[in-house]
């Protein structure tokens, strides 16, 4: 059974945290346990119904309570509550035939109850610490399929229908072309894993860090933190901040789409939330000129600022906005992309955000801008008594630093590429190495071989669990990467160009479906001219991000193939990846910069890469092929720290312990078949006899 709770909140709910253990001492599996979750929103902003403590189970169906303390808070109004709430998912799981049995009758029981542990009422909607084991027990129904119980769990999370669909024109043959991958995929409804739920169903009264891999769904988590934030408390200022200026149409509909669902289809109020790309430009609003507005401060322009610090420009506007006493402004503070954000913005992020409620999403690997790899305390600095601001290595909260290992996006051949050439395991030698095996563990991969030690023979791989979609079970033939390499530019264009109209025309992708992303900045507008051209005379559209306004806040076009830079690429995705100029990434074989590029570029990929370059390609051909022959396992010998550069955990002691234990009790809860609840009763017992 999962529990998916602030614990720190739950412990101070003494009826809720009461309720909450009688039934995870009951080790019923395939369940998950809520609390405080979910809410709607009633007729006014205002009136917010919740379940207490919510059960859903593959076997007993749901089951939801009200927690009060005594029976004298029986009031009406808690029993209009109940009722409520009791339509509001009645409702909400009858919009599925999955789920009904008849036009009135679902196949599944969905039963409210008022739970007073010392009750001595005699209202049949009321139930005391006995009666718990029978109420669910009594609530068996059709015990539901695997798939079946992945909805039920989506449908109450509100994580149905997250992906934007693409209708593509199919034909009836069956085929297994890549159009008909994808519609497959997109199809699937999304549901949270065990770590996104404890990101996403829950806001701590704390910093928090949620680092993942591309595809790990990080910016999902932020928009729904924001959109659940903002129905709670309607009246908050709410920043969400990103990097990447194309990311804003997808932020906004996932925050819209979030709160839909939980508020009987009622608009957000975008007065109070507010997407605000970091620094801004002209037609676009950003966290800097809007700071600066805020606290009467003159904004210093873009050319003085690159005058003042040519390297980085963006780090100095935030370090001379920092050096001001900042008006406390937003209730909640989002940032998403993290690892491209200097100190100083997240320095200028807390001082205008109230309580510290400050969360932001980081992935190490997506550093395109060589800024240093986050520490914490470093990053938010210390107060006037010397004591960090955040330090999570004094946390006992698991939800302050939480690490989502899973990628949802890529498939696992395209993302182990993506690893191999991004820390260049094949190269000659290893460019980026990991700290310890609990780091790589982390990202969702497996330690066959090694200790992380300098010296030391390591074998990993990345296990089909922490990659749950891949292409390549439903599309064998057509390989999820590969590369070509060409002696002149124009058969470069010309193999990318063909290639895309024969996706579109026999493959059955949209054009939306493609981008094609230049490595090369020198080359970028002969290979995006080139390319707009061919596919031009053939009747295909582009939309090139190079020639789009400043403001732009959009990725894909409809009916358009999508021409971008690796920087407004970041963030996006699609279907099909076409990766030029590789070589420009190999003529510097060594530059990590690049190399994170390179990594970002194929990890925008839901199905397919395809990288073309001139005769420097080949040293990318030849480490990929090693990956290929070593079956996608990584087999090097580890580098020390005076050898090559450490990408560094970042987690504290103590939060590292915690999320090894959380890790392990997963793993040994899925062999044995025990819940994770009754290992800890388990462990608890044999410590008492010792």
């Amino acid at each position: 059974m999962n529990i998916i709770a602030d614990e720190l909140k739950l412990k101070q709910d003494s009826e809720a945290n009461m309720l909450v253990k009688l039934i995870s001492d009951l080790g019923i599996e395939d369940a998950n346990l809520y609390y405080n979750f979910p809410l709607y929103r009633g007729e006014t902003k205002d009136d917010i119904v919740s379940a207490h403590v919510m059960f859903v189970s593959r076997k007993y169906g749901v089951i939801f309570f009200r927690c009060l303390s005594s029976d004298e808070s029986l009031a009406s109004i808690e029993k209009d509550k109940l009722d409520e709430l009791d339509s509001y998912v009645y409702a909400r799981i009858n919009k599925r035939e999955e789920f009904r049995k008849s036009r009135r009758e679902l196949k599944i029981n969905v039963v409210p109850y008022i739970f007073i542990p010392d009750s001595e009422s005699d209202d049949p909607d009321v139930v005391t610490n006995p009666d718990i084991e029978r109420i669910i027990r009594d609530n068996e129904s059709v015990e539901l399929t695997g798939d079946e119980f992945d909805l039920l769990t989506s449908l109450i999370e509100g994580s149905t229908n997250l992906k934007r669909k693409i209708d593509r024109d199919l034909p009836d043959d069956g085929l297994m072309t890549k159009g008909r991958v994808l519609s497959i995929l997109q199809n699937k409804e999304a549901c949270f894993d065990l770590e996104q739920k404890h990101a996403a169903l829950n806001i701590i009264e704390a910093p928090q860090r949620i680092r993942g891999l591309a595809g790990s769904g990080k910016t999902v988590i932020l928009a729904m933190k924001a959109a659940l934030f903002h129905l709670q408390n309607p009246d908050a200022e709410i920043l969400y901040t990103y990097y990447t200026k194309a990311l804003y149409g997808q932020v906004r509909y996932l925050i819209e789409k979030f709160y839909r669902d939980f508020s009987d289809n009622r608009e957000p109020d975008w007065n109070k939330i507010h997407i605000l790309h970091g620094w801004g430009g002209k037609g676009l609003p950003g966290v800097y000129s809007a700071v600066c507005f805020d606290n009467g401060i003159d904004t210093i322009s873009f050319l003085t600022a690159k005058i003042k610090r040519p390297k980085s420009p963006f780090e100095y506007i935030f370090e001379e906005l920092d050096k001001y006493n900042l008006r406390e402004k937003f209730d909640l503070t989002l940032i998403d992309e993290g690892q491209d954000f200097n100190k100083f913005f997240y320095r200028v992020c807390r001082k205008i955000t109230k309580n510290g409620r400050i969360v932001w999403a980081y992935d190490d690997f997506q550093n395109i801008f060589d800024i240093e790899i986050q520490d914490e305390k470093e990053t938010f600095g210390k107060d006037p008594d010397g004591n960090y601001y955040v330090d999570f290595s004094n946390s006992a909260n698991m939800l302050q630093d939480i690490v989502l290992y899973r990628s949802y996006r890529n498939p696992r051949q395209v993302l182990t590429s993506a690893f191999a050439l991004g820390l260049g395991i094949y190269n000659d030698r290893v460019l980026q190495r990991l700290e310890n095996n609990r780091h790589w563990e982390d990202l969702g991969f497996k330690v066959i071989e090694g200790d992380s030690t300098p010296g030391c023979k390591m074998v990993i791989e990345r296990p089909a669990t922490s990659s749950p979609i891949d292409t390549t079970d439903l599309l064998g033939d057509i390989p999820p990467i590969d590369l070509h390499v060409f002696d002149d530019l124009r058969d470069e264009t010309k193999f990318i160009a063909d290639s895309i109209i024969n996706d579109i025309r026999n493959q059955g992708l949209r054009p939306e479906d493609i981008c094609v992303i230049s490595l090369d900045a020198k080359n970028i507008r002969f290979y995006f001219s080139s390319i707009e051209e061919q596919l031009h005379k053939a009747g295909i559209k582009t939309f090139n991000l190079l020639n789009a306004p400043n403001n732009n806040t959009v990725f894909t076009v409809a009916d358009n193939v999508t021409l971008s830079t690796i920087n407004k690429a970041k963030g996006n995705e699609v279907g099909m990846v076409y990766i030029v100029g590789v070589d420009y990434v190999f003529m510097q074989k060594d530059f990590i910069l690049r190399r994170n590029q390179l990594f970002t570029a194929i990890t925008r990929s839901k199905g397919w890469v395809s990288m073309t370059g001139f005769s420097e390609g080949e040293l990318c051909e030849q480490e990929l092929k090693q990956l290929i022959d070593n079956n996608f396992l990584f087999i090097f010998t580890q580098p020390s720290e005076e050898q090559t550069k450490t990408i560094y955990r970042g987690m504290g002691r103590l939060q590292s312990q915690l999320n090894d234990l959380q890790r392990k009790l997963e793993e040994l809860s899925n062999e044995s078949g025990i819940s994770i609840e009754m290992l800890m009763k388990s462990i608890q017992n044999q410590k008492d006899k010792k």
